[in-house]
């Protein structure tokens, strides 16, 4: 058997499995064990790959052969897609430079459909009914001809009077993140199909039917670029992405794929987005903002993406490697983004087409990132960088829409609250590390001073023995590596007017060190919050 093959069967068997027991650990409540199946399916793919190569390396390789025998040998597995991905990540560690064997679009997408499709009844809740009973829910729902009734009361409103719903469709395998497990579906009328998502919580040992979601707004919002992945078990991943792009249809495959744990695929998409956007002739320019003291940030126009490249030096009030950079954007790829911390996507040895590039970018690139940055040929070697998702940075956001300045301060000092129940201390918190999205939603980007809570001193500021060592220009007590004053946070944080009244009055206890300690006590223990994806408007009664 072709090594490759062999090693992709495993990798994909090590997948199914950790994601089997998703189900197991939302019966227990297990949530730390839900969060380590997580990580513990990111990082398989590179641990798979490099005993691989380790095993191949100095072997002499007739790689057009082995494409070959790849493709064969995996013709009908249902996982083909990640199978391509995987022969590019194995071929890119032995063949650096070379161009990758596989785009993405070399197989279609599977033909197997992961859901069940049920056709209308007489009444709308016997068909929620069989929805709930046909699902393969991690636990017995109680009284489910109640919660049927319940949904289709929920379900009405979205159906127009003159259109008839002829079926629906659904995903009959549960997705799980977090403390929540959700069923998708789409309700099908002769006008339109209604995307909807069912939210359970497991509550005291028993299941709990907890939101409906109808908005197209708010599933994508379920799946967005600042959360965590999905562990759902899929005969066909591609086929559950083309379900899941039929209810989001503005959603990219790659940030799809990216929800349920398929990274590297995501990855690869993304390069094959990103050729697409250049083959439209898309220029490279600086992103908007101020720019940044460790990283320079440009973006694709028309993409909702920017490339981050860190600089050779760093402003003098930076006190980090940039090792250390990196491995605080590596914390965050693994840690639980509560839907307050942007996705980034790692990047080796990127090239990028010249001609696509403006002068400044290009300019800043070479002058201040040259250790990562170089021209070969027509093209941008970049060999280490960073992708997110772009966004409009808040200072822009609350400078221009001075209309919505305090709800995107709410968002805000929740963004805050979020990321310190989550266990991180974001350090540099300042509006310009924080971007605004489409749906209004405050999220976290610049990592360059994040750390785990367990890693910082609060500490009150220690009152003056005497009036006028408040009026000093140094700290009358002493400082020492890794104390953090909440107290100060205030005279930066609530500088503008909007913000003293929003920040300085309602999120008041983010200056205080209780707060924070509180929250480094119970990340110590391992306590998890309850992070709702949905508004609380959306929560069924009872």
């Amino acid at each position: 058997m072709n090594p490759l093959s062999h090693s992709f069967r495993a990798y994909w068997q090590d997948f199914l499995y950790l994601t089997n027991q998703a189900s197991r650990c939302f019966q227990a409540a297990d949530w730390p064990g839900l969060q380590q199946l997580s990580r513990a399916r990111f990082e398989r793919h590179d641990d798979v790959v490099r005993e691989l190569v380790a095993s191949l390396n100095g072997s002499l390789l007739d790689w057009p052969s082995l494409k070959v025998d790849f493709i064969q040998e995996l013709a009908n597995h249902p996982a083909r897609e990640l199978a391509l991905t995987f022969f590019n990540s194995v071929h890119a560690r032995l063949q650096p430079a070379q161009p990758r064997p596989f785009n993405g679009r070399e197989l279609a997408p599977h033909t197997l459909p992961p859901y069940l499709r049920l056709p209308m009844q007489d009444d709308l809740s016997v068909l929620m009914q069989q929805v709930l009973e046909s699902a393969n829910l991690p636990m017995p729902l109680a009284y489910v001809a109640n919660q049927a009734t319940k949904l289709a009361q929920a379900l009405k409103p979205a159906i127009a009077s003159h259109d008839y719903p002829l079926h629906l469709d659904i995903l009959t395998e549960p997705l799980y993140r977090n403390k929540g497990c959700y069923l998708l579906g789409r309700l099908n009328t002769d006008q339109l199909a209604i995307p909807f998502a069912i939210a359970f919580l497991n509550r005291n040992g028993k299941l709990k039917m907890d939101a409906l979601l109808l908005q197209r707004d708010h599933i994508s919002v379920l799946f967005g670029f600042a959360r965590s992945d999905f562990l759902s078990l899929s005969p066909a991943p591609s086929a559950q992405v083309a379900f899941l792009q039929a209810l989001m249809p503005q959603k990219p495959a790659s940030e799809l794929y990216n929800a349920l744990g398929y990274y590297k695929h995501g990855k690869s998409l993304l390069v094959t987005e990103l050729e697409d956007a250049l083959a439209k002739k898309g220029r490279f320019i600086t992103a908007p903002g101020i720019a940044g003291l460790v990283m320079m940030v440009f973006t694709l126009e028309g993409q909702d993406l920017v490339f981050k490249v860190i600089r050779d030096q760093f402003g003098d009030s930076k006190k980090v490697s940039a090792q250390q950079v990196i491995e605080r954007y590596h914390l965050v790829q693994r840690h639980d983004r509560v839907g307050r911390m942007a996705d980034t996507q790692e990047f080796i040895d990127l090239r990028l087409p010249l001609a696509h590039f403006d002068a400044e970018p290009l300019q800043a690139l070479l002058g201040t990132c040259s250790q990562r940055a170089r021209i070969e040929g027509d093209m941008l070697h970049l060999s280490h960088c960073f992708t997110e998702r772009r966004m409009t940075p808040m200072n822009i956001a609350l400078n221009n829409q001075p209309e919505r300045s305090e709800a995107i301060l709410r968002e805000y000092g929740q963004a805050l609250k979020d990321i310190a129940t989550a266990g991180i201390f974001p350090g540099d918190m300042l509006f310009k590390n924080f971007g605004v999205t489409r749906h209004g939603r405050v999220i976290f980007y610049d990592y360059d001073e994040l750390c785990p809570l367990s890693e910082v001193n609060f500490r009150a500021i220690p009152k003056a023995q005497y009036d006028q060592d408040m009026l000093s220009a140094e700290p009358w007590y002493p400082v020492n590596e890794g104390d953090v004053f909440p107290e100060e946070f205030r005279h930066f944080l609530c500088a503008r007017k909007d913000a003293a009244q929003v920040l300085g009055q309602e999120f008041s206890e983010l200056f205080s060190p209780a707060f924070w300690l509180k929250a480094q006590e119970n990340a110590k223990k391992g306590l998890m919050e309850d992070f709702f994806p949905y508004p609380q408007s959306l929560r069924l009664p009872g």
